[in-house]
């Protein structure tokens, strides 16, 4: 019994080592892409409805009167 017990430990023992040995060796460096171009028409687009959103609310008149 103790004999089985020693060969299935070197067993898991080699089959660790065999896998660690298997991988390559230190982390390897991401490969950098083509960064893409931004949207310009739709980052303007987006810019003039948040101006135009904010200037709108701002002609809104008040409901306060002249006594006020």
């Amino acid at each position: 019994m103790k004999q089985v017990a020693l060969i299935v430990a070197l067993a898991v023992f080699l089959l660790a080592v065999s896998a660690a040995l298997g991988q390559p060796s230190g982390p390897q460096p991401p490969t950098p892409t083509k960064a893409d171009t931004p949207p310009v028409v739709m980052n303007y687009l987006c810019l003039i409805v948040i101006v135009a959103a904010a200037v709108g609310a701002n002609l809104i008149p008040s409901k306060r009167g002249h006594q006020d």
